[in-house]
């Protein structure tokens, strides 16, 4: 006879990561989910599946809020979690001791031993709050990326990836749902409903699973933080394919994804109808502005960016007199964190340097959104431009070409909300700000032609040709009309910024696709 457990408390996780002090939640993408929404998932879950033997699996279960309510809600169903954490995994099987709980890592191959436990006749339901934090550990450990990256069967294209520990997860769980019936239901962050990074992973679940329902919860719904999240509903069971249900701020209506990003909320006609006006009668922004590059990561901003000019040029030239035994003095005497200490140390370890006053560039902190339109006197400081100081891949200098020369620059960011742009008409660089991108009014005609490629086949900024607009052919018949490629520039800040862009087309396919730029019949 199996033993009989009294139902857990309600209990809000995120309450309980205070008992964990020393444990590093960013890195980990352990933000613990309260309660209601908990339930709240569950509930959505449980309702796409019939009454019967139950298997609830929590993949990275925490303290155990969801197998706590899942006992509360399913009596007698056959309790699995796995938790990254020792001291956690025992939190989560003193509240929840009808649970099997192990510790181990679900993207390594720690969940094999719960699973094989799960009898046969049992439907599974995969529920969970995976870890979001940006970038993966699991990028570094080649053979296990490899494994899961094998669970898409699709190509990649440039500009998406799995990044992300959460895209792995939904992975793992839906591998586990294609060869058994059940559900899946994770809360998630709200860019694998829309982001361009995710769409082969949405392509992928939607040939697996069978979406059921989405909500949209917005941002707020965990504590201290600002990520937008939402629950997605997913079955492996047998029946007819259904319109998917979707909820936000309230507000329910229904949708079906379609390619080719196959978004997972509904398209409202009026953004739809925008898209196929613009892209009939344009071309899309990065083919209409051909060069466009990321802005500059220094990197080491403490040693390489300043207000002033001249406080910049002493700081290097006093690193430069500097013996290395004397590093930590420097770095008090400039107010640079000792957490610095290893890249000044780096940077004597490299070629020896000598500092000129020609390597002292303007610099301009673009901020996207707060910046539309033009940078406001305060973004504008200097830098320290030198190749030996800054890694290549980040301050973008390309062979002999020098794209930060030049003083119009259009700045902007595509598939990445909030879209915003800036037009920058004066000499200096531009400082990465998330997806943003800078293009010269003016490149060399070979780059424009042939693209960036070319400059690591020439030795001379002669040899790239002279400077000619920043255009597509139809983009420059179209700056003819309106005056000239500065007014074109110009023109194209205005319509970026623009009420029917960020107010109709920026919210269902800003983060989705590039959008395309109306040229009149160019």
């Amino acid at each position: 006879m199996s033993r009989v457990y009294p139902a857990p408390p309600v209990l809000d996780e995120e309450a309980l990561v205070h008992q964990f002090p020393g444990l590093d939640r960013r890195a980990l993408g352990a933000f613990y989910t309260p309660a209601p929404l908990v339930e709240r998932t569950l509930r959505l879950a449980l309702s796409h599946l019939p009454e019967g033997p139950l298997a609830v699996v929590d993949p990275a279960c925490g303290a155990g809020a969801f197998l706590a309510a899942a006992a509360r809600m399913r009596p007698g169903a056959h309790l699995c979690g796995l938790e990254l954490l020792p001291e956690v995994a025992r939190m989560c099987q003193e509240r929840v001791p009808s649970a099997q709980v192990a510790v181990g890592d679900a993207l390594r191959g720690g969940l094999a031993p719960l699973l094989s436990r799960i009898p046969e006749n049992h439907l599974e339901l995969w529920v969970g709050n995976p870890p979001y934090n940006g970038t993966s550990a699991l990028l570094k450990d080649r053979s296990a990326y490899e494994r899961l990256r094998a669970l898409i069967p699709l190509a990649l294209p440039p500009g998406t990836s799995l990044r992300d520990d959460f895209a792995f997860f939904l992975l793992v769980a839906a591998h586990r749902l294609s060869q058994r019936p059940g559900a899946l239901a994770f809360i998630t962050p709200s860019s694998l409903l829309d982001a361009f990074l995710y769409a082969p992973l949405r392509q992928a679940l939607l040939r697996t699973l069978r979406l059921r329902e989405v909500v949209d919860l917005g941002s707020g719904a965990f504590a201290n933080t600002k990520v937008r999240t939402c629950i997605t509903v997913w079955t492996s069971l047998p029946g007819r394919r259904t319109r998917v249900a979707f909820e936000r701020e309230g507000q329910r209506a229904t949708f079906t994804p379609e390619p080719p990003e196959w978004r997972l909320s509904p398209t409202p006609t009026e953004a739809s109808a925008l898209d196929a006006r613009w892209r009939a009668e344009g071309e899309p922004l990065t083919t209409l502005v051909p060069v466009s590059l990321p802005g500059m990561k220094t990197r080491f901003d403490e040693l390489l960016v300043d207000d002033d000019p001249q406080r910049l040029l002493e700081r290097l030239r006093h690193f430069v007199r500097t013996p290395v035994s004397g590093l930590r003095a420097f770095a008090r005497a400039h107010d640079i964190p000792e957490a610095h200490l290893p890249k000044l140390h780096a940077l004597k370890q490299g070629p020896e340097l000598s500092v000129s006053a020609s390597g002292v560039r303007p610099f301009f902190r673009y901020a996207g959104a707060r910046h539309r339109g033009a940078l406001p006197p305060e973004a504008r400081a200097f830098c320290y431009l030198d190749r030996r100081l800054i890694p290549r891949g980040d301050h973008r200098l390309r062979g002999p070409y020098d794209p930060h020369l030049g003083a119009v620059k259009l700045l902007f960011n595509v598939r990445e909300l909030p879209l915003s742009a800036a037009l920058l008409e004066e000499e200096g660089c531009v400082h990465a700000h998330r997806h943003s991108r800078f293009a010269p009014l003016l490149v060399p005609l070979r780059v424009r032609e042939e693209g960036l490629d070319i400059t690591r086949a020439v030795t001379s900024s002669e040899a790239l040709g002279p400077l000619v607009p920043n255009l597509s052919p139809r983009g420059r018949a179209w700056a003819q009309r309106l005056g000239g490629p500065l007014a074109a520039f110009r023109e194209l800040v205005r319509f970026l910024n623009g009420p029917e862009l960020q107010q109709v087309w920026a919210p269902v396919y800003g983060a989705s696709r590039v959008v395309a730029v109306p040229l009149d019949g160019a």
